[in-house]
């Protein structure tokens, strides 16, 4: 996958309002529309942009415990996946290395919910521990930042694959372009 700056240009100011017209992309990235529209069908095609979807308070629709649920097993976490797919407050699943092998991301109304959770968990065969950690509050969320992998594209490499300097890429933003 082969994404210029004008490519990081675009995703990054999609991932901060991805309902930016295309017109305004446009203006951003100095392409017409058009060629605006095909750079972000090709993301899409190749899986770079894999949705266009809305963040949501979930605190103000009720759901207002948010828990890490790291969970040991005493079989392969690809074999419980389907019973945790069942479970429609578990937002992610990450297989992880260490002490536990899956790493549950919860969202919840209360923490009485979230104790029928885990009592839910505990009933599936294999799960042998859980351990959860309840957010009190998120410090820091944001997109993956591509100004970092866009730097990291343009460093030359030698000398068994240390970079020897690097050309720093800046693409704009929405903000940066008014």
């Amino acid at each position: 996958m082969n994404l210029d700056r004008k490519d990081l240009a675009l995703l990054e100011a999609l991932q901060h309002n991805a309902s930016q017209r295309l017109e305004d992309l446009a203006r951003l990235v100095h392409l017409a529309p058009s060629s605006v529209h095909d750079r972000l069908r090709r993301l899409q095609r190749e899986g770079v942009i894999q949705g266009w979807t809305i963040n949501v308070d979930a605190a103000s629709l009720g759901l207002g415990v948010l828990a890490f649920i790291a969970v040991t097993a005493s079989r392969p976490c690809s074999e419980m996946m389907p019973e945790l797919r069942e479970i429609p407050c578990i937002e992610e699943a990450h297989s992880v290395a260490g002490e536990f092998c899956i790493l549950l991301k919860v969202r919840l109304a209360d923490t009485a919910g979230l104790l029928l959770l885990i009592e839910r968990l505990r009933q599936i065969p294999g799960i042998e521990k859980t351990e959860t950690t309840v957010v009190l509050a998120t410090q820091l969320d944001r997109p993956t930042p591509l100004r970092q992998h866009a730097a990291m594209l343009q460093k030359p490499v030698r000398n068994g694959g240390a970079p020897v300097h690097a050309e720093s890429v800046e693409p704009q933003t929405a903000a940066a372009a008014n």
